[in-house]
């Protein structure tokens, strides 16, 4: 549940940092890793995002901004930064759409975010930190095969990654992509981190055959073959294994009402056997 105090406080950044009063549109639900409202200030919407105490995101998603302009109105500009040096509140534009509707199919949903992933991979990560540095700590059993197949992994050519591209860090326009937000994980890195946290998300909801789907329409658009990309499977199932039950809170916030724990963690252990 969204902390009262924690929004008002993030208000008040935004108007601190924008030198005008400011008024609270609504809170938006989705996530769990920062408190993230809508805004009017200087009559215009804007989204404001605070993180929890000691976390850098914010500091990592401002680093990133420059190459994300590229990307044009795919993705927020950044307007300012407010809150204090503990505890910064991120300032950027609204990009309109919202998440997935529960009636869009799955597939549509991986053919729109392999058409998104393509333009996003089209740019070099240069300049922002590397990733992955190794393999996940976890003590499941994926993560310790994710850890024993790390050094063979192709991690030579590296893109702009975004690093939690999800459906939910996916805004829609009806039918159409309209939008990427979150940034705060940008980086470089192979194009396998993001493919497979996507193929991973689409068998969360509830449909394998998207996945396969979403690597072939990539690969077409991209031209590029992943010929590794099992590899990163199980690189993104050894981060998934231990806590994809506490992503229902996620899936349930953008209007996934299948997304309970237990239905992720069956999805999840029936891919992950595959693998």
């Amino acid at each position: 549940m969204t902390n009262r105090n924690d929004v008002h406080a993030i208000v008040d950044a935004v108007a601190t940092a924008l030198g005008a009063p400011a008024v609270l549109d609504r809170v938006l639900p989705g996530g769990t890793h920062a408190t993230t409202v809508v805004v009017t200030c200087r009559g215009r919407s804007l989204v404001a995002r605070r993180f929890p105490l000691g976390d850098d995101a914010a500091r990592r998603e401002c680093a990133a901004h420059p190459t994300l302009a590229r990307l044009g109105t795919l993705v927020p500009r950044l307007v300012a930064i407010g809150g204090t040096q503990a505890r910064p509140v991120i300032i950027t534009t609204v990009v309109p759409g919202t998440p997935p509707s529960p009636d869009l199919p799955v597939a549509a949903i991986a053919a729109g975010m392999a058409r998104t992933l393509a333009r996003i991979h089209g740019l070099s990560g240069a300049g922002l930190r590397l990733q992955p540095v190794g393999p996940g700590m976890g003590d499941g059993p994926l993560a310790r095969r994710a850890r024993a197949e790390f050094e063979d992994l192709n991690t030579s050519h590296r893109v702009l990654t975004h690093l939690d591209f999800w459906c939910g860090n996916v805004l829609w326009d009806s039918s159409d992509v309209a939008g990427v937000v979150d940034w705060s994980g940008a980086c470089s890195a192979p194009r396998g981190v993001d493919l497979a946290w996507c193929r991973q998300d689409l068998v969360l909801l509830g449909d394998p055959d998207a996945a396969e789907l979403f690597l072939r329409e990539y690969q077409r658009l991209s031209g590029v073959t992943v010929t590794d990309i099992g590899a990163w499977d199980v690189q993104a199932a050894a981060r998934a294994e231990d806590r994809v039950e506490t992503w229902a809170p996620n899936y349930l916030g953008i209007g996934r009402s299948d997304g309970t724990a237990e239905t992720l963690r069956a999805r999840l252990d029936a891919w992950n056997a595959t693998l």
